[in-house]
């Protein structure tokens, strides 16, 4: 199978599941539409491109003279804003909610045409692998509310295409992680591209980042301090969001324990991932593999880690964020295959099954209950057995994904030219 075919099989595949759906809203079929999206983990709305109209809805507001961070009569559901301050100055465009299905429609038309530049499958299995992950239902509940975190994607790949290419393409593509940083700040994880660089000019990259960061947060201060605020906590047993304090402090109050218990829990957890990912990053036959990684592979490895992990820890996020692990599944497949010396490699054999367990968790969740129906357990005990199990599956992938974070750093470039002057 010819390079090009393994790069846009996934794209392709994608985009087919988004004309299928987009005819079935269309023409009509609505009940249809919402049944299949649901089983699909996509979680409709009654219409389309619900945390978009968030943002148009804000901006409209705020031009009409609202304080959007208390009120926002706007939105269908007057939720206050709670993404970066940035996003209001687009309100010097005449951008209202009428905008929203021809943004909608965009932002899912550019998060589809940049799939391609992510590094293709090295065979027709790991194409497979893939295009699992593309047309998985995290990244269906992304199109279908065309959330922001899209835009991130779309920005994150721009970044990893352009710094990878080096001279004067780097700038723009440090410019995109700087902007991705401004307009969600997460992204600011973005910038341990940095570490690929030379020392000299990762710490001209780190000195550019700071200085514009801190003069945008003096200057907007408290609009940045208002939105994060702002940014919802949803129930620890939530089904569509992920975070690290959702097992520690869900457990803890189901079992009725203290908050103490749970904080010492959520420690005890922390230290344990931190042990396996030292153990893992130390790993000789994965540091090999690692290794083996052609550049572009290592490159979305690096910030997918980087971004699931900061995700993972800051805060709550609803699944759709998960879309972000589709940058670690090619460099994955590839750490699973043998190179005739080494046989295939079960623990990351495991690492990718587990991921897309995880991306697919929906109707996986619901099969998973709908069994253990049939074995006469009750539907709260399902429920909550299945949760506990996606939630440990959550603390491993973190786990191999910041052990596999830590060998990649100290084989960056930036690191050993560190290690060389110490």
């Amino acid at each position: 199978m010819p390079p090009l075919a393994r790069a846009t099989i996934p794209a392709a595949a994608a985009a087919t599941g988004v004309l299928l759906a987009g005819a079935l809203y269309v023409l009509g079929y609505r009940t249809l539409y919402h049944a299949l999206l649901q089983y699909w983990g996509a979680f409709p709305f009654r219409f389309p491109f619900l945390d978009l109209h968030g943002v148009t809805a804000a901006i409209e507001c705020d031009r009409l003279g609202f304080d959007v961070y208390v009120q926002n009569p706007c939105d269908v559901f007057q939720r206050v804003h709670a993404y970066s301050p940035v996003w209001l100055w687009l309100g010097v465009l005449p951008i209202t909610t009428a905008w929203d299905n021809a943004l909608g429609i965009a932002v899912v038309l550019l998060f589809l045409a940049t799939l391609p530049f992510l590094p293709p499958g090295r065979g027709g299995w790991q194409t497979a692998i893939i295009t699992l992950g593309t047309v998985s239902g995290v990244v269906a509940y992304a199109l279908e509310r065309a959330n922001i975190d899209l835009l991130i994607f779309v920005l994150a790949t721009i970044a990893a295409v352009l710094t990878r290419r080096g001279g004067r393409w780097a700038t723009p593509g440090n410019a995109a992680a700087l902007l991705a940083a401004m307009l969600k700040f997460y992204p600011v994880a973005l910038l341990i591209l940095a570490l690929r660089q030379r020392l000299a000019v990762f710490l001209a990259i780190g000195t550019v980042s700071f200085t514009v960061l801190a003069m945008w947060f003096v200057s907007d201060a408290n609009a940045i301090l208002r939105s994060a605020a702002n940014i919802p906590t949803m129930d620890y047993h939530d089904d569509n969001v992920f975070a690290a304090r959702d097992l520690p402090f869900g457990v803890a109050e189901t079992l009725g324990l203290a908050r103490p218990v749970a904080v010492l829990l959520f420690i005890a957890l922390l230290v344990a991932m931190l042990g396996v990912a030292i153990a893992l990053a130390r790993y000789d036959d994965l540091r090999l593999r690692v290794r083996s990684l052609h550049e572009a592979e290592a490159v979305f490895l690096l910030i997918g880690c980087a971004l699931m992990l900061v995700c993972f820890f800051a805060a709550q996020n609803g699944l759709y964020r998960a879309i972000h692990l589709l940058f670690v599944l090619p460099a994955l497949t590839v750490l699973v295959q043998s190179d005739g010396k080494r046989g295939p490699h079960l623990w990351s054999l495991g690492l990718v099954g587990l991921v897309l367990i995880l991306m697919w968790h929906e109707p996986i969740r619901a099969l998973a209950i709908t069994v253990a129906a049939w074995f006469g357990m009750s539907e709260p005990t399902a429920h909550f057995s299945a949760w506990l199990v996606l939630e440990i599956g959550w603390w491993i992938v973190v786990a191999a994904l910041a052990g596999l974070m830590l060998r990649l750093v100290w084989e960056a470039r930036a690191f050993r030219d560190a290690i060389t002057l110490a």
